[in-house]
């Protein structure tokens, strides 16, 4: 049996756009994956108060869950401006206390969206999808290996 070149191209062809089409319909499934999460973490607020925290550390509500604080305390509770100098959280919720007026941890109290399950379980998914395009790439170089491979097999036949 004697391959056709033509043939073999073709299938490289349609194999080529099914992959893409697979990559387009991951891209689309992501963006509505991503909005899904952020429309199910703005449906409830709640409020930490005292929230213990060292320089550098991050709130336990940090990230895209966070909203903003509204006091800052030392260890003798205290309370200490929010200025940025002597105690500043960013707008992702990272804390940093100034040394000369925090011996130890500072205390906290801010505003943060809380997450339900809905917004948990689309995380999940989101970083399992992440995942594919690793899988895809491997796919195209199994796929490239065996058009390769049967285009010598039937130069010998």
């Amino acid at each position: 049996m004697k391959l056709l070149k033509k043939a073999q191209v073709g299938g490289l062809q349609g194999f080529i756009l099914s992959i893409v089409t697979v990559a387009i319909v991951l891209a689309i499934g992501l963006i509505v994956m991503t909005e899904l999460r952020t429309a199910t973490k703005e449906l409830r607020t709640a409020a930490s108060l005292n929230e213990s925290v060292a320089t550098g550390a991050a709130l336990d509500n940090s990230g895209e869950l966070f909203i903003s604080a509204s006091a800052c305390r030392n260890a003798s509770m205290v309370n200490v401006p929010l200025d940025g100098a002597l105690c500043n959280v960013s707008s992702t919720g990272v804390v940093t206390l100034s040394p000369a007026n925090f011996s130890g941890n500072g205390f906290i109290d801010y505003s943060h969206y809380v997450p339900s399950a809905s917004y948990n379980s689309t995380g999940t998914i989101i970083t399992k999808l992440a995942t594919v395009p690793t899988w895809i790439g491997i796919i195209i170089i199994v796929a490239l290996a065996f058009i390769v491979l049967s285009f010598f097999i039937g130069r010998r036949q």
